[in-house]
């Protein structure tokens, strides 16, 4: 089945993830900007497409975009990675995915949460200071949750935690092998 991972990312977390799902499947890849400038006919020849956002803020970067999509894509197998900062096997991953992706219009959509990490040099300064107002505000925070402090700790700097075993059920999904 021919395949086509679209990926939007910002910092390189949601592009290495499209990077390595398309080395083990043999999907094509194409960046987000660049799939915006296609013409809906361009789409016609893929029977699978796979959909890469960056989190932040609670919403997938791009993901509007690809909801447009779904109605001229109701002949096609779907599915949607999105790339977090958050551990994945923590609650909030969990609960965003489940509050995310479980709508009505999603139905029939596989989705995946994959980790990545935060990488300031990378980020847009818009962005940098956005986290930082959160970090000083989690530092203030009166009776703060065990969470709370997890993630002033993770936000305070760069890391990565993205790991290829993260993209294996989607490898798996676009493999047939699910």
């Amino acid at each position: 089945m021919k395949t086509l991972i679209i990926y939007n990312s910002q910092t390189g977390f949601t592009a290495k993830y499209a990077q390595w799902m398309a080395e083990a499947t043999g999907a094509e890849l194409l960046g987000f900007k660049e799939a915006k400038k296609k013409k809906p006919a361009f789409f016609d020849d893929y029977e699978k497409i796979v959909f890469g956002g960056w989190v932040m803020g609670g919403s997938v970067c791009g993901l509007k975009w690809f909801e447009e999509q779904l109605a001229g894509w109701k002949d096609k197998m779907l599915a949607v990675f999105a790339v977090g900062a958050t551990p994945g096997d923590a609650d909030t991953a969990d609960l965003f995915m489940k509050q995310t992706f479980g709508g009505a219009q999603w139905s029939g959509i596989a989705s995946f949460y994959c980790q990545g990490g935060l990488c300031y040099d990378k980020m847009s300064a818009g962005n940098r200071m956005l986290m930082k107002m959160l970090q000083k505000a989690l530092k203030v925070k009166k009776d703060k949750t065990s969470a709370d402090e997890e993630m002033e700790r993770r936000i305070g700097s760069s890391y990565d935690i993205s790991d290829r075993k993260y993209a294996e059920p989607v490898i798996a999904w676009i493999n047939n092998e699910e």
